[in-house]
């Protein structure tokens, strides 16, 4: 279980830029004072940014776990725009939140795009990641629709006011059209998925197949309402992140 949240471990938080496919990448690396017990990486959503989870960063250093929210290509203070090596970042970060940690495995916690490539990720590179967490996870669908309000001129997700994001459409759509999510994720273990029942932006049903296609151990967290942000801002779903963890190591 995690530690009382009366009695956070101090850390310490800093601003850290790594390299991916070339592209420099920003992120905030948070560190506890002791040696850590683990490593969380946060992955955000698209046309989010690392300051928006940073609070799930801080969290999981105050339970002893060294983390990383970090700034995908094309969003934030990162270099570059969203293509089809997004999940190459996701690789990136974890590597780099490894070494510069020393902490002896990885957890992985993404939320909307930001979930569906830390899927891929993991799918390509199992050995990198103990357990995953899923929030409100998008499915190629759901990612294409963005892109159709983006050409648009509208906010890539209705529901979600966007803080800005680069991508690049035409390379993105052919690979949305094609990937297979649910074959990446069959007889994947150590994976917590958490959606909201009234999510107008990702369906709910989506988290339901993907749930079943996992391998055990695996839990579903059904989040009653609140909306595609609902399982990132639930202060329940943050301490099932960090017991999940803890508990998958």
């Amino acid at each position: 279980m995690s530690p009382d949240p009366a009695c956070p471990r101090p850390f310490q938080a800093r601003h850290i830029v790594f390299a991916s496919d070339g592209r420099r990448l920003a992120g905030l690396l948070y560190l506890p004072a002791d040696e850590a017990r683990g490593a969380l990486l946060v992955c955000h959503g698209a046309g989010s940014r690392k300051e928006n989870h940073a609070v799930m960063g801080e969290q999981a250093a105050a339970a002893g776990l060294a983390s990383l929210v970090f700034d995908f290509r094309g969003h934030g203070e990162s270099e570059g725009v969203m293509d089809v090596g997004g999940w190459h970042d996701v690789v990136a970060a974890g590597e780099t939140l490894l070494r510069l940690s020393g902490a002896p495995w990885l957890g992985g916690r993404g939320s909307s795009m930001g979930g569906f490539l830390l899927l891929l990720a993991a799918a390509a590179r199992s050995a990198l990641f103990r357990s995953l967490v899923l929030l409100c996870p998008a499915d190629p669908s759901s990612l294409l629709a963005g892109l159709d309000r983006l050409d648009q001129g509208l906010e890539p997700d209705p529901e979600v006011p966007s803080s800005g994001g680069r991508f690049d459409s035409a390379s993105l759509r052919p690979f949305l059209e094609t990937v297979d999510l649910m074959a990446a994720a069959r007889g994947m273990p150590r994976v917590l998925v958490a959606h909201a029942r009234d999510d107008a932006s990702v369906p709910f049903a989506h988290s339901e197949r993907l749930a079943g296609v996992l391998a055990p151990p695996a839990r579903f967290i059904a989040v009653a309402s609140g909306g595609h942000r609902a399982p990132a801002r639930s202060p329940e779903v943050a301490r099932a992140t960090i017991d999940w963890v803890l508990e998958n190591a």
